[in-house]
């Protein structure tokens, strides 16, 4: 389980301090999860698994298969969605990626700072 979860956060390029946000947990009980240090409670395991659209048995380590029939629904729908978005970023090449990636998760880490109201000194505004 350790490897799964740090794997999906990573891989989004998140930092622990904004899934803890998502899921309710403190970053030291995030920690432990990852590194498999304590059990992980049933309704965490089960919001986590929603955050990431993957089943708890893959979080688990019991399945290699991320999404069942509903799950695999959701993800194509979301596809569908952002589909022409999808097929640009398809034609660049490697170097416009990664320059849009890092722009994304700037845009998204800022987003989630102005979520939890950091930042938001309204005497900053006079």
């Amino acid at each position: 389980m350790e490897s799964r979860i740090k794997m999906l956060r990573e891989k989004r390029g998140l930092i622990q301090e904004l899934l803890v946000v998502e899921i309710g947990v403190t970053q030291q009980m995030l920690s432990k999860y990852e590194k498999d240090i304590t059990i992980i409670k049933v309704d965490v395991l089960k919001r986590i698994a929603e955050y990431f659209n993957v089943t708890t048995d893959y979080l688990l380590g019991l399945s290699d298969m991320k999404r069942d029939l509903s799950g695999q629904i959701k993800m194509n729908e979301t596809l569908d969605e952002y589909y022409d978005l999808i097929e640009v970023y398809r034609r660049m090449d490697g170097y416009d990626r990664e320059m849009v990636w890092s722009i994304m998760q700037t845009v998204g880490k800022t987003a989630e700072k102005r979520k939890r109201g950091v930042g938001n000194d309204k005497s900053s505004d006079l």
